[in-house]
């Protein structure tokens, strides 16, 4: 990109990629409407007979209709490959909050994300693993900004201060130290001006087998 655009430039949004099928994504973004709208329901007035009935409507009329695992998972591998279905950032995957991510001049990566009531832990915060699981996916994509690759190896977190539901966040992520195949990536999460998470991972080059693919290999981590 500096190449392209020179040393300074706005942080680049990652670009969306093209669905394979529209209704697809439409169904995701309306289960998480249905996420949003069912947390925290417990202790509360609001009938839900009738809305669980509808809902066993709806996965009864897609159960006999989805394909067997294993074609699923090798489905997940054409096209975009698997960021269109990660749990982090993927408009495939419901569970996704989602978050997209921004790549910027200095070579870190950054993202700004509010995550709703699923996604709570103790009381009014963050769950330490949703926090962890971002990092994690962001500190893949840091590497692929920075122009490596690799696989987590090994991953050490400090959460400083409680992680706000509710409240934007700020996720920053950068590669720290290289070592032949071996790379050092750090990241952070703010609320505001208050550090809430830091963390450091180790990450190696290598590949895996693609599924229904056995002769061919991908180097793709965590964030691709």
């Amino acid at each position: 990109m500096r190449e392209r655009l020179g040393d300074t430039f706005d942080p680049i949004a990652v670009p969306d990629l093209p669905t394979p099928d529209p209704d697809l994504d439409r169904s995701v973004a309306e289960l998480r409407r249905l996420r949003e709208a069912i947390a925290g329901l417990a202790h509360s007035e609001v009938e839900l007979g009738d809305i669980a009935d509808r809902l066993a409507e709806a996965a009864d009329l897609l159960e006999p209709r989805v394909p067997e695992p294993a074609r699923r998972l090798e489905a997940m591998w054409t096209g975009a490959g698997s960021r269109r279905a990660n749990p982090v950032g993927g408009p495939e995957n419901p569970i996704a909050p989602p978050v997209r991510f921004f790549g910027c001049d200095d070579g870190s990566v950054t993202a700004e994300v509010t995550l709703g009531l699923a996604y709570q832990g103790p009381p009014g915060c963050v769950h330490g693993g949703i926090s962890a699981l971002i990092i994690d996916h962001m500190m893949g994509f840091a590497n692929h900004w920075g122009g490596r690759y690799g696989m987590t190896a090994h991953y050490e977190i400090d959460y400083r201060s409680p992680t706000p539901l509710l409240r934007p966040l700020t996720f920053r992520s950068w590669v720290d130290e290289v070592d032949g195949r071996k790379t050092w990536t750090k990241a952070t999460i703010h609320a505001g001006d208050r550090l809430c998470v830091e963390a450091r991972g180790l990450f190696l080059e290598a590949s895996v087998a693609v599924p229904g693919h056995p002769d061919r290999r991908s180097t793709v981590g965590d964030g691709a």
